[in-house]
């Protein structure tokens, strides 16, 4: 599926209102944070009116906030909806869900063609490391074609290695 984006260019800007209220922008993590940005349809994070799971990846990420704080970065689950108040995914410092109802964020990140006539038609994840330049990318028509938290994780994973200001590497002791 094609994107606008290319990879290693810098991420476009993204708004987006949490449940609460705040507004939170990718670029607040500028030089501080790596970015794991993940746009779903509300009914892919809290399913109406069922049991069901939530989406996996966003349900994987919520559960792995301990890597995400070591590997100083910050998962972005992106909703095309207002966030309902119930909806919460691990610690709101590494999980931010939050909601761009005008599609602006949506549009930069899938293409001009990513709402349909029943809503968003696509859906994406994307890593960026703190200084915004984009390092993976995965566009489908749903959820469950996305990688789960594992690809995700070790993509931040690489940025953090990569990264030449992040300091000396963390080595485990023998």
């Amino acid at each position: 599926m094609d994107t606008p984006l290319q990879l290693r260019q810098l991420i476009p800007p993204l708004t987006a209102r949490t449940a609460d209220g705040r507004w939170v922008r990718a670029w607040d993590f500028k030089q501080k944070k790596s970015l794991a940005i993940v746009f779903l349809r509300l009914e892919d994070v809290a399913p109406r009116g069922t049991a069901a799971a939530p989406n996996p990846l966003s349900a994987e990420l919520a559960a792995r906030t301990d890597e995400l704080r070591r590997l100083e970065a910050v998962a972005l689950v992106i909703l095309p909806a207002p966030v309902p108040a119930s909806l919460a995914l691990g610690s709101a410092e590494e999980v931010v869900v939050a909601a761009d109802v005008s599609g602006r964020s949506q549009r930069a990140f899938l293409g001009e063609d990513a709402f349909g006539t029943a809503g968003l038609a696509r859906v994406g994840a994307f890593v960026a490391d703190r200084y915004g330049e984009l390092a993976a990318q995965w566009i489908a028509r749903e959820a469950s074609a996305l990688p789960g938290a594992e690809v995700i994780l070790e993509w931040l994973s690489q940025v953090q290695l990569a990264c030449e200001e992040c300091g000396a590497p963390h080595w485990p002791a023998e």
